[in-house]
């Protein structure tokens, strides 16, 4: 029988990393239009202030795999921020979640060499991921909406869309933000068939690519911590991940803002207002289900832990559908649900019948 305790983190690392990218999709952090970069040196600084709470329960030691991680971490931040953008928090969320438990089976199985109970039933449990990943895409295409309707993926249900004004609405937003109209990522709309159309040299796609990277990256993500074991023990790895979080997320700003103001271009704005709060948030939101995650892991091992915690796409999943309604209608509602569901199937059959 499971560690209760581990089952407990597992759940919890769920809850939080399903909903660390919601603060991305507050109003004011989507008015501000805040450059990815600099929302991923909150995330990094909220990351690295909370590392240091472990110290109250283990000693403090660092690794230089830790720092190997944040770089990891901090590139898949950025372009995490692009894909909830473009692609929705649901979708995007969704996909490289199933993509990032692929990976790190692949990883797991052919890499290190980790043996494999069940090789044929392995290779179905895959085949049920992909299934599931092909009804998200489904979903998210509009091709299972009823007929011509919006999605509103940028702001929730009944709550913020008076702070939308429309002028062309089929093709731009505008949020009046301090008496000035400020564009904003375009969102979908329905064409004359029902099916979704993405403006801005289709924008959509653009964000499933930066997911499909996020998943890959995500699936590699516990190398590093992989090799840091042998130096190191469970959460004393975090005070290192901090560190090279903070430094390395300052340093890709420092040349970013530098690349900018040799180009002739302003350096970015922090918009501290109004994004230091949602940005920390998002950051402490995932530093609580990375400390989880590792937990859940000690506790039940890869084999259990990790598929357990990628179950998180369930979470993102509602949100979406209840919360942003950035899916129409109740078809395509309960295909992306399900077809979460699907890849949570696999994800548990690959824990039984495979290895992690």
């Amino acid at each position: 029988m499971a560690d209760p305790s581990g089952l407990i983190a597992a759940v919890a690392a769920m809850v939080f990393f399903g909903s660390y990218a919601v603060p991305l999709k507050f109003p004011v952090v989507v008015a501000a239009q805040v450059d990815p970069i600099v929302y991923q040196t909150y995330k990094s600084f909220a990351c690295f202030a909370t590392s240091w709470l472990v110290l109250i329960y283990v000693p403090l030691r660092f690794t230089w795999w830790g720092m190997v991680g944040a770089s990891m971490w901090c590139t898949t931040g950025i372009v995490a921020i692009m894909a909830v953008r473009l692609a929705g928090i649901g979708v995007a969320q969704s996909l490289w979640s199933g993509i990032g438990i692929f990976v790190s089976y692949i990883w797991g199985a052919y890499v290190f060499n980790e043996p494999i109970k069940h090789p044929l039933l392995s290779m179905m449990a895959l085949g049920v991921m992909a299934v599931g990943m092909m009804g998200i895409g489904m979903a998210a295409s509009g091709s299972l909406s009823p007929g011509p309707s919006r999605v509103h993926a940028l702001s929730p249900k009944g709550k913020t869309r008076k702070m939308f004004s429309f002028k062309r609405e089929e093709e731009i937003d505008l949020i009046q933000m301090d008496g000035e109209a400020k564009a904003v990522l375009p969102r979908p709309v329905r064409d004359e068939k029902g099916g979704s159309k993405y403006r801005r040299d289709n924008k959509f796609l653009q964000g499933i690519l930066c997911a499909i990277f996020v998943g890959v990256s995500n699936g590699s993500f516990l190398i590093p911590f992989k090799y840091a074991t042998k130096e190191i023990h469970g959460v004393e790895y975090l005070v290192s991940f901090g560190v090279g979080a903070v430094t390395i997320s300052s340093a890709i700003l420092t040349i970013y803002s530098m690349l900018q103001v040799y180009r002739g271009k302003p350096p970015p704005s922090f918009h501290f207002k109004a994004v230091a709060g949602p940005g920390l948030l998002t950051g402490v939101l995932w530093s609580a289900g990375n400390v989880c995650s590792i937990v859940a892991t000690e506790y039940l091992g890869m084999a259990l832990g990790w598929p357990l915690v990628q179950c998180q796409l369930l979470v993102s999943a509602m949100w979406a559908v209840f919360y942003y309604e950035e899916v129409s209608g109740r078809k395509a509602a309960s295909v992306l649900l399900g077809s979460c569901g699907l890849v949570v199937v696999g994800a548990m059959m690959l824990s039984k019948f495979g290895t992690i």
